[in-house]
């Protein structure tokens, strides 16, 4: 079996020991943060949030914080004059049930989420940014690890991953997504608008089982794949509450050695 091995992870967090009431010592890590927009090219609000997102990747670097997004296009708007290319009635249902989880019933594009809580406004930056240094102020309980191999023969993307932190009561997500993507609309609500979307899901796996290490298998219909052109995200989310308690992603290193 042919195996190339193209990955490189891009973060490294630095655990903590803090004090428990108890007198034990706990593990705390550096806590990451996942601000997740759910939008549509149908949507004449959603050009706004693209642009916060660019924002928080921004300021996230230049402070070196863990702080990432990932652009959820759904398909609420699809029969509205134009149908987004990049949805998908599967990042509708996860919208719904986040939205419900937080006690959000009406469903809305853009919609933003800050480590499975929120559901505000996507453009309500004031919000949403008090959210994220929310998170960024406390250490987290969870810390995730991952690494791919590509298996070109079999079309397969192996992710092999530990779970730092209880892994019990958690769904682990392994999203690949498309680092730029931009595109011209042609009717619907942003009419011969240019928009540029980063981020943007195209896949998604899921593992449910409670395990600190595993693998999950992401397969392709084509071992043809330009691996500079996309990003996958590991994320782990508590099954009942829905927070995200950690984020990693991983670029492909697609440079040959000299």
């Amino acid at each position: 079996m042919k195996k190339t091995f193209l990955v490189l992870l891009i973060t490294t967090l630095v655990l903590t020991e803090l004090s428990a009431q108890a007198g034990k010592q706990i593990t705390r890590f550096k806590p990451t943060v996942l601000v997740e927009f759910f939008t549509s090219e149908g949507c004449s609000s959603c050009p706004a949030a693209d642009e916060f997102a660019q924002d928080i990747k921004r300021l996230s670097d230049s402070n070196n914080l863990f702080v990432y997004t990932l652009d959820w296009h759904v398909d609420l708007w699809d029969k509205s004059g134009w149908k987004d290319p990049f949805s998908d009635s599967v990042y509708t249902a996860r919208q719904l049930q986040m939205a419900l989880k937080n006690n959000q019933k009406a469903m809305f594009t853009p919609m933003a989420f800050v480590n499975g809580k929120g559901a505000l406004p996507g453009a309500a930056k004031g919000e949403v940014g008090k959210l994220i240094q929310q998170f960024v102020d406390n250490p987290a309980s969870h810390f995730l690890l991952f690494s791919a191999t590509w298996v070109p023969d079999q079309k397969n993307l192996m992710l092999e991953y530990e779970i730092k932190g209880p892994p019990d009561s958690c769904d682990l997500f392994f999203v690949w997504a498309e680092k730029e993507i931009t595109n011209k609309v042609t009717a619907g609500e942003n009419k011969d608008k240019v928009l540029s979307h980063h981020n943007v899901v195209r896949k998604v796996e899921m593992e449910t089982r409670g395990s600190e290490f595993g693998t999950v298998i992401m397969p392709f219909e084509t071992d043809q794949i330009d691996f500079s052109k996309y990003i996958v995200f590991g994320f782990l989310q508590h099954k009942r509450t829905f927070q995200v308690l950690a984020v990693q992603p991983l670029i492909f290193n697609t440079k040959k050695p000299e």
